[in-house]
């Protein structure tokens, strides 16, 4: 799957979470500093691009995501790992 790809999906599901417009949200834009987004919200996108990548990931990885790129470096990482399995 394409960075481009991974990168539009999850925009459009923090933007289904927050009702931020997808067009306000920067490729680098950071949940709580850039986008105001509360630990509640944060949670909800994390689980949300979870279950659309079909990760499996545990919580613990998914409260370290903190920004735009940060959810797409782990879905590219995860969905290489399970390639390479």
């Amino acid at each position: 799957m394409e960075v481009s790809t991974v990168r539009t999906k999850i925009k459009e599901i923090i933007s289904t979470v927050s009702s931020i417009p997808v067009e306000d949200i920067a490729d680098n834009a950071s949940y709580q500093d850039d986008l105001a987004l509360d630990s509640l919200t944060l949670l909800e996108i994390g689980v949300d691009v979870d279950y659309e990548f079909k990760l499996g990931l545990p919580e613990e990885q998914l409260q370290h995501i903190q920004s735009v790129q940060d959810a797409v470096d782990v879905v590219m990482q995860s969905l290489s790992e399970r390639k390479v399995a």
